[in-house]
């Protein structure tokens, strides 16, 4: 849930750079487009690494037990 609510906001943050460099193309930069886009980007990318970060500890928490048992895949996290 969380690594899609940070790929949302690079989205979001993307499509506000994009809007700041048309503007810029036609000599009226608008700042507050570049200060949205780069701080909702940089928010988005910080909760995608965290969201990553969890899923690794979760699925490395029980990584001996698994390899006992013979397990050879990992099943699918169920709040993604």
């Amino acid at each position: 849930m969380a690594s899609r609510f940070g790929s949302a906001l690079i989205l979001i943050g993307l499509v506000s750079l994009v809007v700041f460099i048309l503007t810029l193309q036609i000599q009226q930069p608008n700042t507050i487009a570049l200060l949205l886009g780069s701080s909702l980007t940089a928010l988005g990318l910080v909760i995608r690494r965290s969201a990553a970060r969890n899923a690794q500890r979760r699925t490395a928490r029980f990584h001996t037990l698994r390899r006992l048992r013979g397990d050879t895949y990992e099943t699918k996290d169920r709040d993604d």
